[in-house]
């Protein structure tokens, strides 16, 4: 049963995996068979944004990365990857409301207000790095992790 559900979770994000596999091309692609995911070290992607906006991103299956990722910020991004299993084709557009929804509440870092951003801190066990979080726990709105 669990193969099956894998099977139709890469299936139902297979559109955002396509585009992942897009914005990684020109990258070094490995498989990692245990968490499913295809790695691409570089590509045009990582070259254009890279070293200056993120270390890693997820898209669909794909695990973009500019530089080695610590197992912190794998484990975030594996997150994302079970997260575009669940919306699918709806996680794209779901992130970028996420964001536009995260700058609203949060001017100094909307990206980590994110609610699939807090998600995915929060499952991977980086809530401590999250600003909006910290925020939340500071002023009290939230208990610790």
């Amino acid at each position: 049963m669990r193969s099956v559900s894998l099977f139709l979770g890469h299936l139902w994000s297979l559109p955002n995996t396509l585009i992942g596999l897009f914005f990684g091309l020109g990258g070094s692609v490995t498989w990692d068979r245990e968490n499913r995911v295809v790695v691409v070290d570089g590509g045009w992607i990582a070259e254009t944004f890279g070293r200056r906006y993120f270390s890693g991103m997820c898209i669909g299956d794909v695990v973009i990365c500019s530089q080695k990722l610590s197992d912190n910020i794998y484990r975030h991004e594996l997150v994302h990857a079970t997260q575009g299993r669940i919306l699918g084709p709806l996680y794209l557009p779901l992130t970028l409301l996420g964001y536009a929804w995260g700058y609203l509440i949060f001017p100094q870092n909307g990206h980590d207000a994110s609610p699939l951003e807090t998600w995915a801190d929060r499952a991977s066990g980086n809530a401590e790095s999250n600003a909006y979080l910290r925020h939340q726990r500071v002023s009290g709105k939230i208990g610790k992790p």
